[in-house]
This record gives C-alpha cells, structure tokens and sequence, in this order.
C-alpha cells in the first residue's frame, strides 16, 4: 500500500511535533516539587566506641560500621551499647503545598540496618518520617507522607541517613547513597 506524498508529509510531521512536545498536563508535574542533590548539610550522628561513621555530604555517601563484642549477661548487654547512626539535612522553604518528601537512595543494609527519611519544622516538630529496613541491595525512594503541612513561607528541615540497631554481640554494617531529595 503506498500513502500520497501529502499524507507522507502529515504523518511525519504528526511524529516529529508528538516526540518534540510535551504535553500540559505533563509540563506541569515536571515543574511540580523541589528536588535538592548534594551537596546537603551534615546532620546529626552519633554511637559509642564500636562504631565507624563517615558521611560526605558533597557527595551524598554515608556508611555505618559496627562491630561490637558485647557479652551478654543473664539480662542486658555489658556495656550498654550505642549503635552508629548518621544523618543529613536540607533546609527548604515552602512555596506551595507540601505533602511528602521522597528519598532518592542506593543502598546496601543488613538485616539490622535502616535508611530513614523525615520533615521538620524550625521547633523539631516532626511533620513526618518514613523508615525502610534491611536487609537490602538496592536503588530505590522511600517517601514520607507527612502528617502535619508546613505553612507556606515555613522553612522545613528534611533529614534522612542511615541507623544501625544494637545486639550483643554485633557485627553491622550500612552504606548508601542519596542523589537527590524531592518535596512536593
């Protein structure tokens, strides 16, 4: 079957301005949310003696070790542990409604391991926060609903990292990779 040159003309034209253009609707869900990529501001971490910390926040690595050889008594753990855990944070300001803040995220956890994800407001109120447990290997997003909206012109804080658990004896580890952080 051939097709006159005109309709020839028409049919690709019909092609090229369907892959060229873009849609409303979708116009504005692209413009819809802030995405924040490294670098972040270190947060807060912390662990006893057993723990190895490091976290780049130019980068958006971060890495948890643990290894600590407890003895376990009838009841507790001698000492008291203190697993590692180690966050990073991002301020944002609300320009339109906000409901959930979603992690962008590379990780390897073991079974014992968390990534976490939440909202704040400037007192610590927390708006929301999500944890995902390992173990896992994976490229993935954890999104925190949040319970309580953020006023228009409030600066949030968003703090996400990486948290072992502790177990007597414990041999932990936690890695991951955060490119980027969406609110919308």
């Amino acid at each position: 079957m051939r097709i006159s040159r005109a309709t020839g003309l028409v049919l690709l034209l019909t092609v090229v301005l369907a892959a060229f253009s873009v849609p409303p609707a979708a116009q504005g869900a692209a413009k819809k949310g802030a995405v924040h990529e490294p670098p972040y501001k270190a947060g807060p971490s912390g662990g006893d003696e057993f723990n190895h910390v490091e976290a780049d926040p130019a980068s958006g690595n971060m890495a948890v070790l643990r290894f600590f050889p407890g003895i376990p008594p009838v009841v507790g753990c001698a000492p008291e542990p203190a697993a590692g855990w180690s966050m990073f944070q991002v301020k944002h300001k609300v320009k339109q409604p906000v409901s959930k803040v979603t992690l962008a995220y590379t990780a390897a956890l073991d079974a014992y391991s968390w990534i976490t994800v939440g909202a704040r407001d400037s007192k610590g109120e927390w708006f929301g926060v999500k944890k995902r447990q390992g173990p896992l290997a994976e490229e993935g997003q954890l999104t925190a609903t949040l319970f309580d909206k953020p006023r228009r012109g409030e600066t949030i804080t968003i703090e996400f990292g990486l948290q072992l658990g502790d177990a007597c004896p414990q041999v932990g580890e936690a890695s991951a990779m955060f490119p980027s952080v969406t609110v919308k």
